[in-house]
């Protein structure tokens, strides 16, 4: 156990201000949950911080903002719950501090009534002594996942979910009774709110084995109640050169973007395949959206979503074999409406969206007898956006899901050298920051003749593709294409 690191979260300046203000107004106050569970674990200090109250619980909070110029907001008034989110310029940089009333007449009672014995283990803020009342500290030690009470999960069911994210976290093992409560947990999963089931599941999809740690929710029946859709791609099977059936290939791709997305290089048959540009693929992936997800977590909620339209348009052609037209169209709709039902964000919902949508474009590249073209390359990006590297890394993971660990490093040869082609070229052209500015606007081509309308943007688009692909590169010569696709208007008439 890391004292000395627990040491230094009680010292820090936001914990002493709690300190000194729950002892003037003489309100018992513990440092509680998983900022004491990490320290002690000796990882890096945490930017959320728990505390439990006897006594006014929102008071406290409230003055701690006054206190330190954060902003207060009331959880839940009946439960007395109340959060401060400090600003980045204070001593650790910007924090989430949350304050509740004790559960009960007293800490044992309060330590029982959580979720997970590590989760309970305390420091009373008062005289600095550590709180155990649940035998956390031996569960820490044993690296052991154990309910604080028999009925944890029918409690607050998104604990369930917890419970597999710390397991593959922490490096801990979910002991079986805590383990049949989880597997319990799964009929119950329709009474929490889409927002708490939609933050633990991005959470669990941000780990990085993320792959095995959604297949354990589906093992123990907790991941259909969320994500309906994977319950049809669990038999739906699939031909040749596919070995397993679309679920089955479905955790191999993850397991396949996990590895690409652990350290951007991917092993086969003795051959590793390693991608260029990993600081800008890092900073793209680590972006954090609208809903406070990674990227990488939404790139790999579309993943485990990607065929999810193959069961609904699976069909026996004349050959006898299975096949699947139009199941990227479907299974976009379908991870777009589940997106929205779980309320991400719009921006979320369109990124899986374009990523269902394309998801087989870049190994359709692939396989053809020729290079892509300049302007087969340019629809491609106008099409996906900044999903661009998405797509490339998820040719490779695809391929590799056919086979899993039997793939060949020929069979993704092809695979390979397509993202990386597509990587070469978005990040040299095509990223936001780097793609030359257009050469015309709407005014100049409706200052050529050209009507208000429809027409306009099929104009400006010609000229960009032709911009971007080395037709012209110059304002005289897009106004030159212009001109000439509006007299081609005119004459058509």
């Amino acid at each position: 156990m890391n004292f000395d690191a627990l040491q230094a979260l009680v010292g820090r300046p936001e914990v002493q201000v709690v300190r000194e203000l729950a002892r003037a107004r003489g309100a018992p106050t513990l440092l509680v949950g998983g900022a004491v569970r990490d320290a002690l674990l000796g990882q890096p200090l945490p930017r959320d911080l728990d505390f439990a109250v006897q006594g006014d619980a929102a008071a406290l909070g409230r003055a701690v903002a006054n206190a330190l110029n954060a902003s207060f907001y009331v959880l839940d008034a009946e439960r007395g719950t109340a959060r401060v989110l400090t600003r980045e310029r204070t001593p650790t940089g910007g924090m989430t501090m949350d304050f509740a009333a004790c559960r009960g007449p007293d800490w044992r009672a309060d330590a029982f009534a959580r979720d997970f014995t590590i989760n309970a283990i305390a420091v009373n803020l008062d005289d600095g002594a550590l709180v155990d009342e649940a035998n956390g500290l031996a569960d820490l030690d044993a690296r052991v996942i154990r309910a604080a009470n028999e009925h944890a999960m029918a409690d607050d069911p998104v604990r369930a979910l917890r419970a597999v994210r710390l397991s593959f976290a922490l490096g801990m093992r979910i002991e079986p009774a805590t383990l049949a409560q989880v597997r319990a947990a799964g009929p119950m999963l329709g009474r929490p709110s889409a927002e708490r089931l939609r933050d633990e599941l991005m959470a669990i999809l941000n780990l990085r084995d993320a792959g095995r740690a959604v297949q354990m929710l589906d093992d123990l029946d907790v991941l259909v109640p969320i994500v309906p859709e994977v319950e049809p791609m669990r038999a739906c099977d699939q031909p040749a050169p596919h070995r397993f059936t679309v679920l089955r290939h479905t955790w191999e791709v993850m397991q396949a973007l996990d590895r690409l997305l652990g350290d951007w290089a991917f092993g086969m048959g003795g051959v590793r395949f390693e991608l260029s540009d990993q600081q800008r693929l890092a900073d793209h992936f680590g972006t954090i959206t609208a809903e406070h997800h990674t990227r990488a977590a939404v790139f790999r909620f579309a993943a485990m979503l990607h065929d999810c339209g193959k069961p609904a348009t699976r069909s026996i052609g004349e050959d006898g074999r299975a096949h699947f037209y139009g199941h990227e169209t479907t299974g976009a709709a379908l991870v777009a409406a589940r997106a929205r039902a779980l309320r991400f964000s719009g921006d979320e919902v369109a990124r899986v969206h374009t990523i269902v949508r394309h998801h087989m474009r870049a190994n359709f590249m692939a396989r053809q007898a020729h290079a892509p073209t300049p302007r087969t390359l340019y629809r491609f990006f106008r099409d996906v956006g900044d999903c661009a590297p998405e797509l490339a890394l998820f040719a490779i993971a695809d391929c590799v899901g056919k086979g899993g660990p039997q793939t060949a490093a020929e069979d993704c040869a092809p695979s390979v050298e397509i993202a990386r082609r597509l990587l070469d070229e978005y990040y040299a052209r095509f990223e936001r920051s780097v793609a030359p500015p257009p050469l015309l606007t709407g005014r100049d081509v409706i200052a050529l003749g050209v009507k208000p309308g429809p027409r306009v943007g099929e104009i400006l688009e010609a000229v960009r593709e032709a911009q971007m692909i080395g037709e012209i590169g110059a304002r005289d010569e897009a106004l030159a294409l212009a001109r000439r696709l509006a007299i081609s208007d005119d004459s058509n008439r």
